[in-house]
């Protein structure tokens, strides 16, 4: 085990309103924490994981809501072994058939060790403006 670290992603492209929903999974060995939160203290998901020694993806949870608030944040925390989290993200537009925006989604892809596998631990978060 090393030392806890804990990183905030600012996911509010998603805004009060849209439907989102999520996939939150792990291959990761450390201890681990993924919460998605708004500015309102409304806390859509909290996913937790402890040390096991595995490397097999786990899937931590999946989930749909309707957003509440315009600040969503990303918060993830981890035991590391360098004492920090890096991340690969990717943020997207859900575009109609005449370029007009209906959604955004987010890939975070979050290392938390050495091998820079960006694997640890994965979200796909999408919200779209309008359900159904």
């Amino acid at each position: 085990m090393g030392k806890e670290v804990t990183k905030s992603y600012d996911v509010s492209e998603i805004k009060k309103g849209y439907f989102m929903c999520w996939n939150v999974c792990t291959q990761c060995w450390n201890a681990c924490k993924v919460v998605l939160k708004d500015e309102n203290g409304k806390e859509y998901f909290s996913y937790s994981k402890p040390f096991e020694r595995s490397g097999n993806i786990k899937m931590l949870g999946q989930g749909s809501a309707e957003c509440g608030g315009n600040k969503l944040v990303l918060e993830v925390t981890c035991d590391t072994d360098t004492g920090e989290i890096k991340q690969s993200i990717n943020s997207y537009n859900v575009t109609d058939a005449v370029a007009t925006t209906v959604g955004h989604g987010y890939n975070l892809c979050i290392e938390d060790s050495t091998d820079d596998d960006y694997n640890d631990i994965y979200v796909d978060l999408i919200g779209w403006v309008h359900k159904g």
